[in-house]
């Protein structure tokens, strides 16, 4: 094998482990905010808009559930929204 060739296959095998490194890191951290904090978000800025209270569930395939919550269930008494229903 001549010198240019182990050259240029050293380069590639430089090149392409940079890369699996940036891939691998690229998947090991999550772009932004979790699902669940994302929902949390979601009902926080549906009661901003005026709404006295939300609940929202999301239920995965698995049936793993998450609950986020915002504001209040009964304006005469200021409970808040309960994450287990009405």
């Amino acid at each position: 094998m001549s010198s240019t060739l182990r050259k240029h296959l050293a380069l590639a095998l430089g090149v392409a482990t940079l890369l699996a490194t940036e891939v691998a890191t690229a998947v090991a951290r999550p772009a932004g905010p979790s699902p669940v904090e994302r929902l949390r978000q979601d009902t926080e800025a549906i009661h901003a808009l005026g709404v006295s209270g939300v609940q929202a569930r999301v239920v995965a395939p698995g049936g793993r559930q998450s609950v986020a919550t915002s504001g209040t269930a009964d304006l005469n008494t200021g409970r808040p929204v309960s994450s287990d229903g009405p």
